[in-house]
């Protein structure tokens, strides 16, 4: 999966907003790209080579371009495809694919940031870097969406909304469990298979990245983070986000 790449992209500056066509059979390659780019080729099909892997480019199947891939691409047949392109520090060898159910959503929002670019209103980069990052989230949202089979994720969708909202509060498995209307053993072995994580490990591991952005900003005393998370005291706190981190709050604190 993609999305740990996706979440980590900061974007610094949309360079273009484009829709191009490639006749049949037109072909090129590109070196150690320069910049990242989302394709979607909304008419005909595009191959992309990378490393030996074919990677197919149409209407069903979107395609970003990271920085510092090496690729060949070849057109198979002819058509339009709409592309941005766009700076961002981090870099990915190889290109990335995402399935898409209905490309008719993405391609109208190229069409309006490429619209919105033409008439050079002002903010019009930060409306940019905006729309950027909704392609990227849809993208994201898709891939998760394909590895997460549909029924199976609608079963622990109450359990998941209310660990969000009540991270900070006592949480068992059989309190979760009688949420889902499921036995603690089925809810246990299904939300592991599907989060890749106990029910109480995602709870604690969900506190810890609460404990990050609250180390990161101005919140007061570690024992007011403690007890804002749920925590009874500060030593459980520092204990578990240690065994997490493999550093003290403290220390997080001033290195981050």
């Amino acid at each position: 999966m993609y999305e740990d790449i996706l979440s980590n992209l900061v974007i610094t500056k949309v360079r273009s907003v484009s829709t191009m066509y490639n006749p049949e059979n037109s072909k090129s390659k590109n070196q150690n790209r320069a910049r990242w780019a989302i394709v979607l080729k909304y008419e005909g099909e595009t191959v992309y080579t990378a490393s030996g892997k074919a990677i197919v480019s149409n209407p069903s199947h979107m395609v970003i371009l990271p920085h510092g891939c090496s690729y060949e691409w070849l057109c198979r047949r002819a058509g339009h495809y709409s592309i941005v392109e766009f700076d961002a520090e981090l870099m990915h060898p190889e290109p990335l694919s995402f399935y898409v159910k209905n490309h008719e959503r993405f391609l109208n929002i190229f069409k309006s940031m490429e619209y919105q670019r033409n008439l050079k209103k002002p903010l019009a980069e930060q409306e940019s870097i905006r729309d950027t990052y909704t392609l990227l989230l849809m993208l994201a949202q898709t891939e998760r969406e394909a590895y997460l089979p549909t029924e199976k994720q609608q079963r622990i969708a109450p359990a998941l909304d209310y660990i969000s909202q009540h991270y900070d509060k006592p949480v068992t498995n059989e309190a979760l469990a009688e949420m889902t209307g499921m036995s603690t053993v089925y809810f246990r072995k299904l939300f592991t298979e599907i989060m890749g994580i106990s029910p109480i490990a995602y709870v604690h591991e969900l506190r810890i990245r609460k404990a990050k952005e609250m180390l990161r900003s101005d919140h007061g005393t570690l024992t007011d983070v403690a007890l804002s998370l749920g925590y009874a005291n500060l030593y459980d706190f520092s204990r578990d986000f240690k065994r997490h981190t493999g550093v003290a709050p403290s220390q997080y604190e001033t290195t981050w």
